[in-house]
């Protein structure tokens, strides 16, 4: 799938995305990468590990295996891909990596006290499924995540995501999640 005209960059308005809520978990990024095989020493070991990162992050996010590439911008991004990469609609997930994804889930859900106790889905709905502006600069991207009544919880969560910066990306991301 081509990226069309409007789902490019510009510096008015951006790319939305649907999926802004996944830089909460940046910090894990890393080590499920690793776990997942798509890493040696920080660095992919291919391009097609590089896509499929995008696409297990695109898992991490709805639970599902079957993703447009229109959703993935953020993703590509994140996994130091150019937006015009073009990634498959679908990725084999094993049992035990579906597994491995949800348990960083459930960690993720435990380790944030404040928020309660979540189900899989309901933290994906709540804080992962997020729209969100896009837009890139000359030295960095910049993603500012739409504001919903619960953000106030934001604040107390014990992720760092303002800014992510990946050996494999070749600009920092800014975040900004109102609250």
């Amino acid at each position: 799938m081509e990226i069309t005209q409007n789902q490019k960059t510009n510096s008015n308005t951006g790319i939305i995305v649907r999926n802004a809520g996944i830089v909460i978990l940046n910090n894990y990024f890393v080590i499920l990468f690793e776990r997942l095989g798509l890493l040696h020493e920080k660095k992919f070991t291919s391009l097609e590990n590089q896509s499929k990162a995008a696409q297990f992050l695109q898992y991490l996010v709805t639970g599902l295996s079957n993703t447009e590439e229109i959703d993935l911008p953020l993703n590509k991004v994140l996994c130091g891909l150019p937006l015009t990469s073009t990634i498959p609609d679908t990725i084999d997930i094993t049992a035990e990596n579906q597994v491995l994804i949800n348990s960083l889930l459930q960690a993720a859900i435990s380790y944030w006290s404040v928020i309660g106790d979540s189900s899989l889905d309901g933290f994906r709905g709540n804080w992962l499924v997020r729209n969100g502006i896009l837009t890139e600069s000359a030295d960095k991207w910049e993603l500012t995540v739409d504001k919903r009544a619960y953000d106030i919880l934001i604040n107390k969560s014990p992720f760092s995501f303002s800014i992510i910066k990946f050996p494999w990306m070749e600009k920092p991301l800014h975040v900004t999640w109102p609250y």
